[in-house]
Parts: C-alpha cells; structure tokens; sequence
C-alpha cells in the first residue's frame, strides 16, 4: 500500500491521528474534508459545499470523485457514515472502508428518515465497516451490511504516553476529579455539576477539572457560577495530549456523564493512567467497566445518584487502588493504538484484495 485517502473531518483529532500514523510509515496521505486544517506532512484538500450545508455535498461529489482519479489512492477510508461516508459512497469510490463514530449510527438514523438514508447509503456496498465498538456493530447490521465485513477498531490509546504518574497523586482531601468530555448536550456535563454540588454542600474538599469545548461552555460557567462552585471547578478548554495524559494521572477520578458514546477513548486513557472512572450505564462504558470492581456506573442524568459513585470512589482507597491495576492490563490488552493500527491495516488489505477480486 503507498496511497491513502482519508475523506474525513482534517480539524478532528482522530482523523490527524491515522494520517499522521500512516505518513510516519512512508505512506503518501491524502485527507478530503470540509474544514481546513494542517497536518505536517499530509495533503490536506478542502472539499466546496458552497456554505450550503448537507445540499452542498452535490457541489462536493465532483470536486472528491476528481480529486481520487488524480490521487489514485490504494484504499478509500471515509470516517462518519451520514456525512464523509455517504459523499464517499456517492462518488462510488472504490475499495472503500467506513467508519462510523457513534451518534451517526447509533442516535441520527433513529431520529431521522434523512439520516437512515445517508448512513443505509454510505455503508451500502462498502468494502468494509469498522465501528470504533464492539456494541455499534448489531447498528450497522442493522443497515444491512453483512456480518463478515463489520469490525470494530476502537480508537487506541497510547499507552506509553498515557500512564500512571511516577509519583502517585495525593490522597484526598482535597478530591482530585476530572472530566475531559466536549460541552455539548450528549456529553450532559451539566448532570457532574449538579452532582458536585451535592457532594460540595456535604463538606468534602474537592477540585474539578473541566478538560473540553463546545456550544454549551457559557451555560455551564453560569451553572458553575450559580451554584458557588467557582473556587473548585476549573475550565481548561482543549489542551494538547502532554497536558491531558499529565491530568489524568494526577487526578483521583474521572467522569463519563455522556448519555451516548461510541467508543469511548477518553474513559481509556483515564484507564490507562490508573484514573479511577466512574461512567453512565451505558454500553460504551458497560464494555469496559463492571460496577464495583474496576470502576462504578451509574443511570444517565441521575444527579443523586452520580454524587453517591463519587463519595463512594473518595472513601474506597483499596477500589481504587485494585482498579487502576485491572484498568491498566485491559487497556493494554484491548485499546492498545498499536493494536488497533494492526488491526486497521489488515482491515485494508482485505478491502483491497476484496475490490480486485471483483475486477
């Protein structure tokens, strides 16, 4: 393999991360997106839509279809069924991998007849389908792609950069908690507010770090403010991966509130970094935690509830101690970057061999 094009969003981390992987292999990659971004040593190519929102992929179909006959790539790998991918599959660009992340298969084709057409369209006759899940893949049967083209390649943790620190943070007080999930209403950041206020009213020390960004960030300060919580809560907004994996690793808890999740990469780094998790009930966390041993759920939005799981965590030194060593060997065993990379590169190889064989 010498060519990839990734037809995805060029600003998403992820997206940064498998080009970024595949150049440092000496592989020639090419990302398409409708947002400009700049990746060292990748070709970036921004796709028109005109400021016409999902109607201006008719503008962007040309542009991509043109952009692949001169690239020539080995493999195609779309990433998002109800956006990248549907535009991939329209263009019938050929061998083709999709990915879909979560709420695009998991929540949009529920809501939405639109949807359900973008992503049964993106998935049909694609050479194969990850998830980054093993729960997603009953969806994406679901769309009626065959069982035998469906993996899930979680998103990887680095787990030489997200460890355990050197010197183990203090024991509380205070209570060290941190959450690195986007300000958006999926990710109900709000509900750990709320619970943080109930567990600050009980006397306990504790300091928060808020670790993300999104449209709810001025809503969630004034909640903050509202409930006198500005001393013990801090917004970081987005930092680099030093300064989350140095997070991490230095704080006692991490919180999940998100009502939907995919994969959940941010509960495995905090895995990764002995970070003990408290998560929703939720499969993309059920996946990888069992209540009580190495981590503790809790119902979606249940603000009593989530300030129970973390009295609990703050009280429980020897479930935390036993949890950051389970949280650990499981990461390495089944999130490891490295592993899912491998996993990926035989996924394209078997769509390459699967498209020449139909030639």
């Amino acid at each position: 393999m010498k060519k990839i094009l990734y037809v995805s969003d060029a600003a998403s981390v992820h997206t940064r991360r498998w080009a970024e992987q595949f150049r440092d292999e000496g592989i020639e990659v090419h990302v398409a997106s409708f947002r400009e971004a700049e990746i060292p040593g990748v070709q970036v190519h921004k796709l028109p839509t005109g400021g016409l929102g999902r109607v201006g992929y008719l503008l962007a179909l040309p542009a991509l279809a043109l952009l692949a006959r001169r690239i020539r790539p080995d493999v195609i790998h779309a990433q998002y069924l109800t956006s990248y991918g549907f535009l991939t599959a329209a263009a019938g660009l050929r061998p083709r991998v999709v990915t879909a992340w979560g709420s695009d298969v998991l929540i949009s084709p529920l809501q939405s007849v639109l949807s359900r057409f973008l992503a049964s369209r993106a998935v049909r006759g694609a050479d194969a389908v990850t998830t980054v899940a093993e729960h997603m893949n009953s969806a994406v049967l679901a769309l009626g792609v065959p069982a035998e083209r469906i993996i899930a390649v979680p998103f990887g943790v680095d787990v030489g950069r997200f460890r355990p620190a050197a010197i183990a943070p203090p024991a509380p007080p205070p209570l060290r908690l941190v959450c690195t999930r986007n300000f958006s209403p999926v990710y109900a950041v709000g509900t750990l507010i709320d619970a943080l206020a109930l567990v600050h009213r009980k006397g306990r020390a504790v300091r928060v770090d808020l670790v993300g960004a999104g449209p709810l960030r001025a809503e969630l300060e004034a909640q903050v403010s509202d409930l006198e919580l500005n001393e013990i809560v801090t917004f970081h907004g987005h930092v680099d991966h030093a300064r989350l994996a140095e997070l991490l690793a230095t704080n006692h808890l991490f919180v999940t509130p998100a009502r939907s999740d995919g994969n959940n990469v941010s509960l495995n780094e905090a895995m990764a970094c002995g970070c003990f998790p408290i998560g929703t009930d939720i499969p993309a966390n059920v996946q990888w935690l069992r209540d009580g041993e190495n981590g503790l759920l809790y119902r979606a939005g249940d603000v009593a509830q989530l300030a129970a799981c973390i009295e609990r965590a703050a009280d429980d030194t020897l479930l935390r101690a036993r949890a950051a060593l389970a949280n650990r060997r499981i990461v390495e065993e089944y999130a490891n970057w490295r592993v899912c990379v491998e996993s990926m590169k035989v996924t394209y190889a078997e769509s390459i061999a699967r498209h020449a064989a139909r030639r």
